[in-house]
């Protein structure tokens, strides 16, 4: 069964349009909010994903995100990222030894 997001608030629908005319937003989230409006015309996630040239899990992870979460859905979720090598105290310590002069 083909998934498709849910049907847009007007609000969602205005905003996901601005989205798509802006010319500063990132192209991940021009991506998603095309993603949106695709599905919510009724194309399944194997035709947006081929005019999109993505693959299709990733298509139907934004379209379930969107469902989930609305517009903020479009955005990255902040990773765990890399953990930090040196605690804060250590860190300071670094600076303030390569700041001192020598002598």
């Amino acid at each position: 069964m083909p998934e498709f997001v849910r049907d847009l608030g007007p609000q969602e629908a205005e905003t996901i349009q601005q989205l798509i005319r802006s010319r500063t937003v990132p192209a991940g989230i021009y991506q998603r909010a095309l993603i949106v409006q695709w599905s919510s015309q009724g194309q399944t996630p194997s035709e947006i994903a081929a005019r999109l040239d993505h693959k299709w899990d990733n298509v139907v992870k934004w379209i379930r995100r969107f469902n989930e979460a609305g517009l903020a859905g479009l955005y990255e979720r902040p990773g765990r990222g890399r953990k930090r090598r040196l605690q804060e105290t250590d860190a300071l310590s670094v600076v303030e030894t390569v700041l001192t002069p020598p002598g």
